[in-house]
């Protein structure tokens, strides 16, 4: 493990937070540049990364330049978050697509396995880490916790304490209640994609004449293919959102024309883009 972090294939251990349960509306941001420089795309980029609102920014290729997700406790916060961005770069900003993030379910990476019969079995389960507002009750002290824990899982308890001022057992019972109310969903290791050879698409569906049967079968399949890493539920976006990683844009392309066959009657358009820098990944807004 020490080799893989030295060699920069495992980036971090990070704590998987459902920032819904914190009571946070959880908006997803795409912009397409215009008249831009490679210079001044990186200066925006670098401004995007250092806004603490935003713990996931990607570049893109695709009919969008960059992404972000933006959670915010309100829509005015997210509206000074805009006008900000607005003032500095607005003359570079060509187009926009901001929608809504009601549900989105992060599966294992199973196709990291070889093994096809481990495959179908994921060792590891779904998490749940965005979801609409339902805030818990919690203090400023378990903020602090998720705040430490979220860009570092493997902190210990005794760090922890001494940080956040309280003792051991009461941090490890702040933490198991994190757990048990949903706050604390689960734990991750997040990889560096491009060293270890892999794609990361994201696809968007727009669908037709359907059902609630052929909307089960579709979650059915995204939940077992062992490359598709998340699905994306959205208020104002398209159908069915989903994200997959895989070795080669042959592969990409083999999933794609396995979903467009076995759910033709349902795909009426579809659209792709491929992810391919993160500049920043928590589950969780540091301020």
């Amino acid at each position: 493990i020490k080799k893989l972090k030295q060699e920069g294939i495992i980036k971090r251990f990070h704590t998987v937070i459902n920032v819904g349960k914190l009571g946070y509306i959880s908006f997803r941001l795409y912009l397409k540049f215009q008249n831009i420089t490679p210079e001044k795309e990186q200066e925006i980029i670098n401004y995007l990364k250092k806004q603490s609102i935003v713990p996931w920014l990607v570049s893109i290729d695709g009919d969008y330049d960059v992404g972000m997700w933006i959670p915010a406790k309100s829509i005015s916060e997210i509206r000074k978050f805009w006008n900000n961005l607005k003032d500095k770069y607005i003359n570079y900003i060509d187009k926009k697509y901001l929608t809504i993030l009601t549900k989105v379910i992060s599966f294992p990476k199973s196709y990291i396995l070889e093994d096809k019969n481990i495959i179908q079995q994921p060792i590891a389960k779904q998490f749940t880490f965005i979801t609409e507002p339902t805030p818990t009750k919690i203090n400023k002290k378990d903020i602090d916790i998720i705040k430490i824990l979220a860009s570092n899982s493997r902190e210990s308890v005794v760090n922890i304490a001494e940080k956040v001022g309280l003792s051991t057992k009461t941090v490890i019972s702040r933490i198991r209640y994190l757990e048990k109310t949903g706050v604390i969903v689960g734990y991750r290791t997040m990889f560096d994609l491009n060293k270890l050879g892999y794609y990361y698409f994201k696809i968007h569906f727009d669908v037709q004449n359907l059902t609630k049967e052929r909307e089960s079968k579709f979650r059915a399949f995204i939940k077992q293919h062992p490359n598709i890493v998340y699905d994306n539920e959205v208020l104002g976006g398209d159908d069915f959102e989903i994200e997959i990683q895989t070795k080669s844009l042959n592969s990409f392309r083999d999933i794609l024309n396995q979903i467009k066959k076995e759910f033709s009657d349902i795909i009426r358009d579809y659209k792709h883009m491929l992810f391919y820098k993160e500049h920043k990944f928590l589950f969780f807004p540091i301020h």
